[in-house]
C-alpha cells in the first residue's frame, strides 16, 4: 500500500468519464461497467424528472457518486484505487456521499432503478462488506444474476419485433398499466433500439430488453399478467439472446432476476453474482467515533 492519499472531495463533471473508468477497471476488475455505461448513469437519467448524480473524489485515487431519487438516497458507485485501500480513503468518500444526501431519511446501497449500475453489491467484494459494516449499513434483500452462454442457444423462432419510436406511446401506457417499476428502463431501451415486443390479439403481450444499464446485460423481461404461463416469454428472451450473440457477445448475465426454471430450461442459464443491498437512516456521526447515531 502506497502512503496515504489526500482525500479529495470535489465534484466531477462528464469531463471525467474516461478518467473515472479507468479507476472502475483497476478497483473492479471484470465487474467494471463499460465506460459508456459509467458515463449514462453517472451523468445522465432514464427519466428527465430525475436528479443526476452528484459525483466526488479523485479518479486517479477515488470516486463515489450518490443520488437522491423519490425520497431515497442512493450510492451508485464507490471505488477505490487498490493502492490507496486501508487508508480511510473509501470511509471519506461514504461520509461526503452521505452529506450530499442529507435530504434523504434512508440511503441504499444497490437497488437504484432504472440508473443502477450493481443490483447491490458483489458478495466477492469483501472490503466494501466491512466498509458498510464500520459505517453502521445493515444488509438487506440480495438480488441475483444469471450468466447464460451464447454458443449453443435454442434457434430463434421469431415472432417478436424491436420497438420502433412510432410505438413509443403504446409501449410507455401498456408498461405502465401492468409494470410501472420498470417504465423507465423499458423506455431507455427503446430508445437505444434495445427492446423486443410481441402482440397478440390484444395488443402487446410482452416485452424483452437489453443493455439497459449494463452493456451485456438482459433485462428487464416481463408478459401481460393474463399471458402468464403461456411460454409467451420464450420467443422474446430468445430473440434478445441471439441479437446479443450478433452483436458479438459470447456470454450474457440476466440481471436481478425473479424466476430461476425459467430462464434454466429455457437457456440453460446458470445462477451467477449474488448482490447485497445495504441500507442505513442517515442521522449525524458522533464526532471522532465513526459510528452513526441510531
Amino acid at each position: 500500500m502506497s502512503p496515504a492519499a489526500p482525500v479529495v472531495l470535489d465534484r466531477l463533471d462528464r469531463s471525467a468519464s474516461a478518467d473515472i473508468a479507468g479507476l472502475c477497471r483497476l478497483a473492479l476488475g471484470p465487474d467494471s461497467p463499460e465506460p459508456a455505461d459509467l458515463e449514462q448513469a453517472l451523468f445522465a437519467t432514464a427519466n428527465a424528472g430525475d436528479s443526476v448524480a452528484v459525483v466526488r473524489g479523485d479518479p486517479s485515487v477515488g470516486v463515489v457518486a450518490s443520488v437522491i431519487r423519490r425520497g431515497e438516497g442512493h450510492i451508485r458507485l464507490l471505488a477505490v484505487h487498490p493502492e490507496h485501500r486501508r487508508a480511510g480513503i473509501g470511509a471519506a468518500l461514504l461520509e461526503a456521499a452521505e452529506a450530499d444526501l442529507s435530504g434523504a431519511s434512508h440511503v441504499s446501497v444497490g437497488a437504484d432503478a432504472p440508473d443502477y449500475l450493481f443490483p447491490g453489491v458483489p458478495t466477492h467484494l469483501t472490503e466494501m462488506f466491512c466498509l458498510l459494516e464500520a459505517a453502521g449499513y445493515h444488509r438487506t434483500e440480495t438480488h441475483l444474476n444469471m450468466s447464460v452462454e451464447l454458443g449453443p442457444l435454442p434457434a430463434d423462432p421469431g415472432g417478436p419485433a424491436l420497438a420502433t419510436e412510432a410505438e413509443a406511446d403504446e409501449v410507455r401506457t401498456w408498461a405502465d398499466q401492468h409494470w410501472a417499476w420498470w417504465t423507465d428502463e423499458v423506455m431507455r431501451a427503446l430508445g437505444k433500439e434495445r427492446l423486443l415486443i410481441s402482440r397478440d390479439a390484444e395488443g402487446i403481450n410482452g416485452f424483452c430488453a437489453w443493455d439497459v444499464n449494463r452493456a451485456g446485460w438482459l433485462g428487464p423481461v416481463a408478459v401481460r399478467p393474463s399471458a402468464m404461463g403461456g411460454r409467451v416469454g420464450v420467443p422474446l428472451l430468445l430473440g434478445a439472446l441471439h441479437r446479443m450473440k450478433a452483436d458479438g457477445r459470447t456470454r450474457a448475465e440476466i440481471a436481478w432476476i425473479s424466476p430461476v426454471r425459467f430462464y434454466v430450461r429455457t437457456v440453460g442459464a446458470r445462477m451467477g453474482t449474488a448482490f447485497v443491498v445495504h441500507r442505513r437512516r442517515i442521522v449525524p456521526r458522533e464526532s471522532g467515533s465513526g459510528e452513526p447515531v441510531e
